[in-house]
């Protein structure tokens, strides 16, 4: 008792503000990062697939042989039989809708561009206004043909530079995921597979129909998941459209200037991945209502930011185009031909 009432009360002070400070890192440590529940085992809520995948076989060549039926037939007004006119590849989900966006089979591909019978993506790179950012806009015969992929190749593994997962998998365009592992909560879809459904902030989910759609994790009912047809599921947001509007209010509190990475949808079938540079001389970023409006420029009619900052990654064809802010992800979203 003697020696305590010796101590000076600076120090008294002092000790208390450590304990407190001790006390709050222990609470936020056990609450907020380390998990003490087994993730549940993966659960695939559609097939391998989308469940609206390309026609079968047998049906889509009954469609080219009455196809080429028709454009051989004779031109009952002019006697015409001539058949040359090329016949359209309408299999895959969206192959009737944006048949021209594709190739008969061979690959097109030029320092912007990428074209083959699957796949359509034009990468575009702007510098104005004090902000340096690359889009892609991406046109798909089929929804397998958007993909996640696993740091480490499994759920919960090891994170991983962006550039080697993207190379790994042969992407021609990735961006950087929702850094799913940097928290205990969140639902977590990838090609089909459900492995955590629980909540964290807005969700975005990009269902089996090829559309995308986000919601308040509020509004959100895990029995419900299924019903999505979810092929992938990101749980970071916020979302930044309201039903095709410019949204001035997000549930964020990230919302100044900054890097940012975030997929947008015009339709099933047509999207675009966008990835902002920030914090660096070159380039301040853009805020979350700058986001927004980006997207509504672009025409989409839905669109979710992903992880941003130092996470953000924009590969296209192999190559790092985005600032190399060098922090590996646990994740990235990936077009990417059969592999």
């Amino acid at each position: 008792m003697v020696y305590i009432k010796k101590l000076k009360i600076s120090t008294l002070i002092i000790i208390d503000l450590l304990c407190i400070c001790f006390g709050f890192g222990l609470f936020c440590l056990f609450h907020f990062v380390i998990d003490f529940t087994k993730d549940p085992e993966p659960v695939s809520l559609v097939s391998s697939e989308p469940a609206h995948s390309a026609l079968p076989d047998a049906v889509t060549s009954d469609l080219i042989e009455t196809a080429e039926a028709d454009l051989s037939a004779p031109d009952i007004d002019t006697g015409n039989t001539d058949s040359s006119m090329p016949v359209r590849n309408t299999s895959g989900m969206f192959g009737e809708q944006f048949a021209d966006m594709f190739t008969d089979g061979e690959i097109i591909q030029t320092e912007n561009r990428y074209q083959s019978e699957n796949i359509n993506v034009t990468v575009s790179h702007y510098s104005e206004d004090g902000v340096i950012y690359n889009i892609a806009e991406i046109y798909i015969r089929d929804l397998k043909y958007f993909k996640t992929a696993f740091g480490g190749e499994g759920f919960k593994k090891h994170t991983e530079n962006i550039s080697e997962l993207a190379a790994r998998h042969h992407a021609v365009i990735a961006i950087s995921g929702d850094h799913y592992g940097a928290r205990a909560k969140g639902v977590v879809v990838r090609n089909g597979v459900l492995y955590r459904n629980t909540k964290f902030e807005d969700i975005g989910i990009l269902t089996d129909k090829g559309e995308l759609i986000t919601m308040p994790a509020t509004r959100y009912d895990p029995d419900s998941l299924a019903e999505y047809g979810a092929w992938q599921v990101w749980c970071f947001g916020p979302e930044l459209l309201d039903d095709g509007n410019i949204k001035t209010k997000f549930n964020s509190s990230v919302t100044r200037a900054n890097p940012r990475t975030a997929i947008g949808c015009v339709e099933p079938g047509h999207y675009f991945f966008v990835v902002i540079d920030g914090r660096i001389d070159t380039s301040k970023g853009l805020t979350m209502e700058q986001l927004s409006r980006l997207f509504y420029d672009l025409g989409c009619r839905s669109a979710y930011n992903l992880d941003g900052g130092q996470t953000s990654g924009f590969c296209w064809n192999g190559s790092l185009l985005s600032y190399p802010y060098g922090r590996p992800v646990w994740d990235m979203i990936y077009i990417g031909e059969d592999e």
